[in-house]
């Protein structure tokens, strides 16, 4: 029977709590390092992950503001007002012929009424970056006081927000009274098709932000945008990051005192996890770029080598040998097991790893997990169709074997 488009929704969602650390860790902001959440799976960091998502998306919607208002032309519509005036000594603006004669007759010989048009700076735009300024403050507050990296990006954007609210106009708005957010992102996006701020420019893109946070991130905001974007290219890195929870379960499974590095989730060439089995050393690794410079093959125009990155490898170190066994995400549903093995076996021809093991990880919906496999001599390519909804207890039973397998094989 077909799941249904909710049941998927469940079960991607029990898959997504299987990866608290990673999700959470990735989501950090600049040097990914963690110092309030822990690296762990366990189903009593449920109410804390989902805690934790939700004050980096915070803060990474902060970080998008001060982008926007930063770098882009903030070219601010203005409505102009007409004041009186009262010169002594020379008319600057129209002449207020019936208010001067009554200065006369009071006495006030030397004040001249005069109507100025003065440029008016509280319009919905103008208002819209005041309020998300305060409210970005707001989210650096929460965070300036850890210790972490988080901590310490909030306090550098808190400094940036203090640096654009003293200037003007935004110093003279920071007072004023203003609707809610949401109604001044809506002014802003109506006065927008009216032609009053262009469309797709800075202020509409802060009013997306507002009115439509899953459509309205900017590229380049950096590792937060995944979880804010709908565009499908994220779903790939999310069940990446479902993956590393699943393997950092099955290897602390094998050492609990295993560290585990989440700064190697911008893909370094440092190990994500290590620990040990006895006298072996374990490490994980997360799109380690340093097999690339294995590669054999080479681009005949650039003699570059042809990259070979692959999402994950599991280095085993023992006394007198080592043993490497590529791992990939295939968020592949329908794809058919010989497409996936074709792309393994072009990292063994690539890189000439003997004896060689490649494991393709693709989700499944339902049923039990399903393995294909294919070998030549001592070259095995595998896919495992791991079901979403118990990967970590798959993983937490099956990698410690297949680890145990090939230590006692050496």
């Amino acid at each position: 029977m077909e799941t249904t488009n909710s049941a998927r929704q469940q079960i991607w969602e029990e898959a997504i709590a299987s990866a608290i650390g990673p999700l959470a860790a990735y989501l950090a902001p600049e040097s990914y390092g963690l110092s309030v959440l822990r690296l762990k799976s366990a189903e009593k960091y449920d109410h804390d992950f989902g805690a934790e998502i939700a004050r980096r998306i915070d803060l990474g919607r902060a970080a998008a503001v001060i982008e926007i208002v930063e770098k882009a032309s903030l070219d601010l519509p203005h409505l102009f007002r007409h004041a009186v005036h009262y010169s002594e000594d020379r008319i600057e603006g129209v002449l207020l012929v019936p208010r001067l004669l009554r200065e006369r007759a009071a006495g006030r010989q030397n004040r001249i009424p005069v109507l100025r048009a003065a440029r008016f700076s509280e319009t919905p735009e103008a208002l819209l970056v005041s309020e998300l300024l305060r409210i970005s403050l707001r989210i650096t507050n929460v965070w300036r006081s850890q210790s972490g990296s988080e901590g310490s990006f909030a306090r550098h954007l808190a400094h940036r927000i203090k640096a654009i609210e003293a200037r003007p106009p935004w110093a003279a708005l920071l007072s004023r009274p203003r609707a809610d957010v949401r109604s001044l992102a809506a002014s802003v996006k109506n006065r927008s098709v009216a032609g009053w701020t262009p469309i797709g420019g800075a202020l509409d893109q802060l009013a997306e932000l507002v009115l439509n946070p899953a459509n309205g991130v900017l590229p380049d905001i950096g590792p937060v945008a995944f979880l804010l974007s709908e565009d499908d290219r994220y779903a790939d890195r999310v069940f990446e990051l479902v993956c590393i929870g699943w393997l950092l379960s099955g290897l602390k499974s094998m050492d609990a005192s295993g560290q585990v590095n989440p700064a190697a989730l911008k893909g370094s060439n440092a190990p994500l996890f290590e620990g040990t089995r006895g006298d072996v050393k374990i490490q994980l690794f997360y799109q380690a770029g340093y097999f690339s410079s294995n590669a054999r093959y080479k681009w005949h125009s650039s003699r570059k080598t042809l990259r070979a990155i692959p999402d994950y490898s599991i280095e085993l170190k023992g006394p007198s040998w080592s043993r490497t066994v590529l791992l990939d995400a295939k968020n592949r549903t329908f794809s058919g097991a010989s497409e996936i093995i074709y792309k393994l076996l072009g990292y063994r021809e690539n890189l000439g790893i003997d004896p060689y093991l490649a494991i393709a990880i693709a989700p499944a919906f339902s049923g039990s997990a399903k393995i294909e496999a294919v070998q030549l001599d001592n070259r095995t390519a595998v896919v495992m169709r791991a079901p979403l909804a118990n990967g970590k207890r798959l993983f937490r039973r099956a990698l410690p074997a297949l680890i145990d397998r090939l230590i006692s094989a050496v």
